[in-house]
This record gives structure tokens, sequence and C-alpha cells, in this order.
């Protein structure tokens, strides 16, 4: 089972938890502002753990992984904090039931909090600093889409940069297609190289 299939599982079960604990929370009729807050806690977590294995979701959270990261620290460690302080509170009369529930929520965090926390933090490092951390199931350096190309169909070439200053692409007949990038200003010299500077489109029959 590949690391994308173990943590689809590991997901899967965080979900049935997550979906347990709201259904408790809506018979305890603890509010809506409770509520949503733990929905959107475990969707952002869910969201984390799967966007760390898969560089597509990772391009899809993006920036949105600050403020929910933020969010998921904050709500987490409040709600384990006061879960914490009223077990303390009621442990003279503590029931079977109330001990259960403090070791459950000892267990939720440390096995399912911290890993997304954890996961949300290496996201945050790869927008303030891309490629230092080593995520499992790397982009490949050139992406081509769609694999199998129709008449007329635009190729679509993502790589990573930066890149050196020209891409060569061969077509089945033979034919090669040099796309060299030039400064985007006229009057500027400087060495031809692919940049961060975003998308380049290049027209051309094939």
């Amino acid at each position: 089972m590949g690391i994308w299939n173990s943590t689809l599982v590991y997901v899967g079960a965080r979900t049935l938890l997550a979906a347990a604990m709201v259904a408790f929370l809506l018979r305890r009729r603890v509010g809506v502002w409770h509520t949503g807050g733990q929905i959107v806690s475990d969707l952002s977590c869910a969201a984390f753990l799967l966007a760390y294995v898969n560089p597509d979701i990772r391009d899809d959270v993006g920036i949105l992984v600050i403020p929910l990261l933020l969010f998921v620290v904050y709500w987490e460690a409040s709600r384990f904090v006061e879960w914490q302080r009223s077990s303390a509170d009621g442990e003279d009369d503590e029931s079977l039931l109330d001990a259960g529930f403090r070791v459950y929520g000892v267990v939720w965090a440390v096995g399912f909090v911290i890993p997304a926390v954890l996961a949300g933090g290496f996201l945050m490092l790869e927008l303030i600093a891309p490629g230092a951390w080593p995520f499992p199931n790397p982009r490949p350096d050139i992406v081509c889409s769609p694999r199998r190309l129709q008449p007329g169909a635009a190729l679509t070439v993502r790589l990573a940069v930066p890149h050196g200053g020209e891409l060569t692409v061969f077509t089945p007949r033979g034919r090669a297609l040099v796309v060299v990038p030039l400064p985007r200003r006229p009057g500027r010299i400087r060495r031809p190289h692919f940049d961060m500077s975003g998308t380049s489109r290049c027209e051309r029959t094939l």
C-alpha cells in the first residue's frame, strides 16, 4: 500500500471519528459555533494531510493553509485545555464514561491532531521556502498534459523552475520545437531562462 492509499485510509478513519464527535456535540446541543468550528477544524486537518502527499491538492490549498492552520491550532488547543479542565473539576465523581472521554481526548490530540498540524506546518514552509522540505510523491520535473494529444489540441508543459535557457519539444514526426523565453521588457538585456514569472504561452502547429 503506497503512502497515498495509506493516507486515504488514515484520513477516512479520522473523518469517521470526527463525525462521531460532531454527532456527540449535536446531541449535547452545545451550539452552532462550537459544532461549526469543530467541522471546519476537522475538514482543514483532512486537507492538510491529503495535500502533504499530493502535489495537486497542495497547489489547490495554496496560501489558504496559513489562516486555516492558525484556526486549527487555536481551536484544537482551546478545546483540549477546556476538556482537561472540565475533567479535573469533576475528577472526584468521575464516571467510567467520563474517564473514557478523557482518554479519548488525549488519543485524539496525539494521534490525529498533531500529525495534521505538522503537515500544515510543512505546507506553510513550502510557501515561505519552496523545495526546503522533501514531500512524498513529488511532482516530476516535467509534466505534459494531456498524455495523448488529438489534432488541434493544446499541450500544457509544467516544469520545475528555475530552468535552463531553452526547452526542446520533439513531435511524433521527429520535428523539434525549441522554446526560448525572452525578456518581457524589450529594452532589458538578460540571459533567457525560465523563472518563477508564471505562465508562458507558445502557439505553434506541430
